[in-house]
């Protein structure tokens, strides 16, 4: 790394990160050639989602992109003429596909709402769908064309999500939602009365809906089962109907083989004793957004896609990359990575997974071999907030958010000799870990009013705290309402915390915050680069801050907003921006270069 003063840029390097994130499935009847066809809903994280036609005999492929957003959980078949999809995570848009023509529609959207879950055909000919963030029943009229929003599912102001909706009990909508307060309504069609008829641990799942019963899991796994009556709504005794639940086993096939997709592959059966022979989805995997980097001591860089648990490395020196399977039977995505002793270990959401993977042995994650997931922090935590680090005793080290619909966090610590995993739940109580570090002798974390499933909580007093390696608080120190912590990083003998658009500077010789710098950006990720320096990415540009003086300044511009950065051995410095892997070089080299973005 140049002297503090001298200018860089960055350069564009590839789009290493590349996987299918399959959220939802369907069959159809193919218009154009009658042939049985395999719907799969992609998402592809911070770009846009496409579904897959497969032919359900021959395996071949079809890829289509949606005309907009990142994909969907939301998907279905009317009629075999119109495919109906609900994206997420930004926009909500409900598409509608002509299957004769390959044609899309134009794009139908509630402005107020980011996800449409699931939908549903009501025995009214009409389509319905449950929202995010408004906890909403939406209802789209497939002959018009047209969509609306019926209103909120729920008198809870916390409860944002109506995840879930069903149309299998003529005359009515059920829907399931939470998360402050999970519970489970019918909606009526023709009076639009809204009855909520249970409360749930969790979001419930309708299993099965039959003239007897609405069979509801909830609980982890939805292994707690309730039966409710569908005409009246009432309770029913358990013991009558607990024998007849019929789980979803795969998806349906017209020969009677079921369809499974883990990760990014695929396979059929007729039987559950069948040896899965998996099969990769047949199409390119779409480049996808890079959540989280680092560096091993060769200076390859590894990382973890956006939302779909596969990692990647790329190769700077001959450019290549490679993308795995699937890391971890748990959905959701890699938040911590860290290299310790020629491993990796990685944290995951949503399982508040532990996972180690030996790059230089074969891999062999079916078997839970390698890559290895450890003993999970789930239920109490599900999401590595704090990601990961390795502390001073050796033991690596994540900072989590607790389960969905609760505020809380916590920590937990591998010892990497032994495997063993130890955890301490809500150190400052109702707070998740918002960021996590580590020097020569203690562990750092800052907290913050995140959660799962709901609103930030305006009310916590975020902190700072010094956590020694044998699981006790040193220090702690609060901050007032309006601040909210984010990142930390220790080096140069100091912790530099991110408070909105200041970086607070700890001296833990004094257990006293010292130095309070303006950097007039929010600060999205820190890196230590050397001599008693630290890299602040920023809204804008990357700061070079001296840890001790505070003295900063900006080294280069950004092409937008970074997460995630790491230096390899020889002191390049490599972050990722959406889709992009990017590295900074002195200005002179990227211009004579020619590659300057």
């Amino acid at each position: 790394m140049p002297a503090i003063g001298s200018q860089m840029q960055y350069e564009r390097l590839e789009e290493p990160c590349r996987n299918f994130n399959i959220l939802g499935s369907t069959t159809i009847v193919d218009p154009k050639d009658g042939r049985e066809k395999i719907v799969l809903s992609n998402f592809a994280a911070g770009a846009v989602g496409n579904v897959i036609l497969m032919d359900s005999m021959t395996g071949e492929g079809e890829s289509i992109q949606l005309p907009g957003d990142h994909g969907a959980w939301a998907i279905l078949n009317v009629n075999n003429e119109k495919l109906l999809i609900g994206t997420c995570s930004k926009f909500g848009y409900l598409h509608s596909l002509d299957l004769k023509s390959r044609t899309w529609a134009e794009p139908l959207r509630d402005e107020n709402e980011s996800y449409i879950w699931n939908l549903t055909l009501g025995s009214d000919g009409m389509v319905y769908g449950g929202t995010y963030p408004g906890c909403s029943l939406l209802r789209y009229n497939p002959q018009k064309h047209t969509l609306e929003n019926l209103g909120r599912m729920s008198d809870n102001p916390k409860n944002i999500y109506s995840r879930y909706v069903y149309g299998d009990v003529p005359g009515y909508i059920l829907i399931s939602g939470g998360f402050d307060a999970p519970f489970l309504a019918s909606w009526n069609i023709e009076t639009h009365r809204l009855k909520q008829f249970a409360s749930l641990d969790t979001v419930g799942v309708v299993q099965q809906i039959t003239s007897e019963y609405i069979c509801v899991g909830s609980g982890k796994d939805n292994e707690k089962l309730s039966f409710w009556d569908p005409n009246s709504f009432a309770p029913l005794d358990d013991s009558t109907f607990k024998d007849k639940r019929m789980a979803s086993k795969g998806l349906m096939l017209k020969d009677d083989r079921l369809l499974r997709v883990r990760g990014q592959d695929y396979y059929t059966f007729e039987n559950e004793e069948d040896q899965p022979d998996y099969k990769r989805i047949p199409t390119s995997a779409p480049a996808t957004e890079i959540h989280t980097i680092t560096s091993d001591a060769e200076g390859t860089i590894w990382g973890a896609c956006g939302f779909g648990q596969t990692i990647f490395y790329y190769k700077p020196e001959d450019k290549s990359y490679w993308n795995s399977s699937q890391i971890t039977s748990s959905g959701g995505e890699v938040y911590g990575m860290s290299f310790h002793q020629n491993k990796l270990y990685m944290s995951a959401y949503a399982g508040g997974d532990h996972i180690v993977y030996d790059p230089s042995k074969p891999w062999d994650e079916l078997n839970n071999v390698n890559p290895k997931t450890l003993n999970s922090v789930s239920p109490q935590l599900i999401r590595p907030t704090g990601r990961t680090v390795v502390g001073p005793d050796g033991g690596v080290w994540t900072g989590w958010s607790a389960k969905y619909g609760k505020y809380g966090g916590g920590l937990s610590r591998i010892d990497p000799s032994t495997e063993e995993v130890l955890s301490w739940y809500d150190p400052i109580a109702n707070q998740q870990i918002a960021g996590l570090s580590a020097d020569d002798t203690f562990i750092y974390f800052t907290t913050n009013g995140g959660a799962s499933g709901l609103t930030y909580n305006q009310d916590v007093r975020c902190h700072f705290v010094v956590w020694s390696p044998e699981g006790r608080i040193v220090h702690k120190q609060p901050f007032p309402k309006d601040i909210v912590l984010r990142n930390v990083i220790a080096a140069g003998g100091r912790v530099l915390v991110n408070a909105g658009e200041h970086i607070q500077i700890f001296d833990p010789s004094q257990m006293a915050f010292v130095k309070n710098i303006t950097i007039g950006e929010a600060c999205s990720c820190m890196l230590e680069t050397d001599h008693g320096y630290v890299l602040a990415f920023c809204k804008n540009h990357v700061y070079r801050i001296h840890c001790i003086t505070g003295e900063f300044e900006p080294i280069s511009d950004l092409p937008g907003s970074v997460g995630t950065a790491a230096i390899t051995p020889d002191g390049t410095v490599y972050f990722a921006h959406a889709t992009v892997l990017y590295r900074l070089v002195q200005a002179a080299e990227t211009e004579k270069a020619g590659k300057l973005n």
